[in-house]
């Protein structure tokens, strides 16, 4: 267990979304976002050489571009007690803004921006927005790293990929942490 922080990517639609003009439903931020979290870890298996790993990750993602981005991610991992090489996978979840509409011309418009008397003929869609109503997401991640070994401080440096339908991130992140005796 211990202290956990790194950067993102966000690629895909969500990343175009990200930078876009706040005035047509974007964040005005940057695609790449710092990360920081506290990651709870518990062996639930050790033989020879091979853990088992539960870990629980609360993160906080994108404050150093003025939004708040709360994630919690729950995995299953093994990792070589020789090596330090781990990997790990399971879903995170996290909370941001969606709204839903459709496109005209091209231009993406909220559903209520329809005004005229006849119903919406246009496809309707849900798709991150910063004017939208704050809403519960899901993906998968997939990581992998290693622990570089200093007496009782660890420091785990890992890399990730987290799917997600309309987009998917990658990142990588380190910390620290001390076995007592």
């Amino acid at each position: 267990s211990g202290v956990r922080m790194g950067v993102v990517h966000v690629f895909g639609e969500n990343g175009s979304r990200l930078s876009e003009s706040e005035s047509v439903g974007g964040f005005d931020a940057s695609s790449t976002l710092f990360q920081f979290g506290y990651q709870f870890e518990r062996q639930y298996l050790n033989q020879g050489r091979v853990q088992g790993l539960f870990e629980f990750i609360p993160t906080i993602t994108g404050l150093e571009q003025g939004l708040f981005l709360p994630s919690l991610t729950t995995l299953h991992g093994l990792r070589d007690n020789k090596s330090g090489i781990e990997f790990a996978f399971g879903p995170t979840f996290g909370f941001t803004k969606v709204s839903e509409g459709y496109y005209e011309g091209g231009d993406w418009k909220r559903s209520n921006e329809w005004t005229d008397s006849i119903p919406n003929p246009n496809d309707m869609f849900t798709r991150i927005d910063s004017r939208g109503n704050v809403k519960l997401t899901a993906g998968f991640l997939f990581g992998a790293g290693f622990s570089i070994k200093s007496g009782d401080l660890n420091i785990p440096v890992n890399a990730f990929v987290v799917m997600q339908k309309k987009s998917f991130r990658a990142g990588i992140s380190f910390g620290f942490n001390a076995k007592g005796k």
